[in-house]
């Protein structure tokens, strides 16, 4: 254990180019990332314990799909390949020893795709469908002068990559690089190796670099948190009542899900 931990630190990735010719997000797009991840492992593939050549052809298809996406953001929205993309830029990610720094920011611009609503009221409308659900908001309750950070409550999309935090009395998004929400490249679950997989892709360079590099995850910390403060209780048993009454709205979610 301890040669792989020292391998993990030690291991630097190297620039590979990735010759993609099809259409962004085209089936031939995604054929084509399988295609050079294979050839890139074989060219790269050493034969002792520890070949890192799985983790320097998913790092070169990651920088490739990072590009992509730069230079086609809109694309992206409601394609009928957005499902398989987030797939395989997760996969790709869960290959690595550890995630860039770069890798790790660029989880902002993924939750972007998360199609949160900007308002709370219809954020809690999706809840009551499935599509979204109440998560604890415990890291996301730290100070900040401009709102109390006691009535922030946190969403995670049904397939939990997306995060979405709102302030319960304005109503509104928290986008602030304190307590925002962002995206998980590795779910978090009971299960134990998908909570390994959440804290060393998701916590760890959260530790590191915090959420944008406007702050960082010390500085974070050293403000007072409000979580399990009078008023956060109150308020997000209020949210959790309210939901359950939506809920119970059960056939205008079935109405909807057959449009």
């Amino acid at each position: 254990m301890y040669g792989y931990h020292r391998q993990e630190i030690d291991f630097v990735y190297p620039s590979v180019p990735v010759a993609i010719k099809a259409d962004f997000l085209s089936e031939s797009y995604f054929s084509e990332l399988s295609e050079q991840f294979d050839q890139i492992r074989s060219e790269h593939r050493k034969w002792y314990r520890f070949d890192t050549s799985k983790s320097i052809a998913s790092h070169a298809i990651l920088t490739q799909m990072m590009d992509d996406l730069k230079e086609n953001q809109k694309l992206l929205n409601d394609h009928k390949q957005f499902d398989l993309f987030f797939e395989t830029f997760d996969q790709h990610v869960k290959q690595l020893p550890y995630i860039t720094e770069e890798i790790h920011y660029f989880r902002n611009e993924l939750n972007r795709y998360g199609e949160a609503p900007e308002q709370l009221e219809e954020m809690i409308g999706l809840v009551a469908c499935g599509k979204w659900q109440l998560f604890s908001g415990r890291y996301h309750r730290f100070e900040v002068s401009e709102y109390d950070a006691a009535y922030n409550v946190k969403f995670i999309s049904s397939n939990g990559r997306f995060e979405v935090v709102y302030h319960v009395e304005t109503g509104q998004m928290v986008n602030d690089p304190v307590n925002m929400g962002t995206y998980n490249y590795a779910p978090g679950s009971i299960h134990p190796w998908k909570y390994y997989q959440h804290h060393k892709y998701d916590k760890v360079p959260w530790k590191k670099w915090g959420n944008t590099n406007q702050i960082s995850y010390k500085d974070i910390t050293k403000r007072q948190s409000r979580h399990g403060s009078t008023e956060q209780k109150k308020s997000t048993e209020e949210l959790q009542n309210l939901i359950k009454n939506k809920i119970s709205d059960s056939q205008k979610c079935r109405y909807r899900s057959n449009l």
